[in-house]
């Protein structure tokens, strides 16, 4: 009679960096504990010394907020020249409790906002790096937490945020995409395309990459056998428009102007 197997208990990585990225929970508590630690410095320093710490964006942002609260447009703040979506999502920004600390709590909600936007940003570079997808092959989660670590425990990124630069948002719409683009899933593709050309238009910049790699091979069933085009130059035009691309194309434009045209109403 065979003996049963017993299988081996789950190995625990030895060394320190190795437990470190071995679960979720230590990179990102130290990833959230590093931007803590620029926020409350940013207060410091922002009370004691003439250099102030917060950037000025953050300034012309937080005003605008207040005119937008006032029912008032949020181009009366001069040099402001950013989507109303912007100003719309850091309202709480021109909260005034009346109580000291909760003020300060609710000014600093915006550079919040963009710190966790920078953490679900490193999110989604895990989850792409674990998904793979063209040349590159899946990782697994471990080592795919070592590179995304390179912008989760970035100082610099860190910094740039906590100041209450709303790159941050930026950072996880272009990442959001990139993870729609891999997942095959058109329509979020296209409305993170318009929705992130309307909030700052350089996200156009990846439109091309995208619309070119949808193409019939990685977009339609794999087991699906597809006719050969031909070598006429109107054939390949017209393999070239698949439904896909299309269906991006139309979308983000949709979602751009109908965007664009609301804004301007406010």
């Amino acid at each position: 009679m065979a003996r049963p197997t017993v299988q081996a208990p789950p190995s625990v990585p030895s060394s320190l960096a190795a437990r470190f990225f071995h679960g979720r929970l230590p990179l990102y508590l130290s990833a959230a504990l590093l931007r803590v630690v620029f926020l409350v410095y940013g207060l410091w320093q922002d009370a004691n010394s003439p250099f102030k710490y917060t950037d000025i964006d953050y300034l012309v942002f937080t005003d605008a907020s207040r005119f937008m609260a006032r029912g008032q447009s949020p181009y009366a703040r001069e040099t402001y020249r950013y989507t109303p979506a912007l100003a719309w999502l850091l309202l709480p920004t021109a909260w005034v409790t009346g109580h000291p600390l909760w003020d300060v709590v609710c000014f600093s909600s915006g550079k919040i906002l963009f710190a966790v936007a920078d953490l679900v940003a490193g999110w989604l570079l895990e989850r792409l790096l674990v998904m793979g997808g063209g040349s590159s092959k899946p990782m697994d989660g471990a080592r795919a937490r070592r590179f995304a670590a390179i912008w989760l425990l970035n100082p610099m990124v860190a910094t740039i945020s906590t100041r209450g630069s709303s790159e941050g948002l930026l950072g996880v719409l272009v990442t959001a995409l990139l993870w729609a683009v891999m997942a095959r899933r058109i329509t979020l593709t296209a409305l993170l395309l318009g929705f992130g050309v309307h909030f700052k238009i350089y996200p156009f910049i990846y439109a091309p990459a995208i619309v070119w790699w949808m193409d019939r091979e990685r977009m339609e069933d794999p087991g699906k056998q597809t006719s050969k085009p031909e070598a006429g130059f109107l054939a390949r035009i017209t393999a070239f428009v698949t439904r896909a691309r299309l269906k991006i194309a139309i979308i983000s434009l949709c979602v751009f102007l109908f965007l664009s045209l609301v804004m301007l109403k406010l």
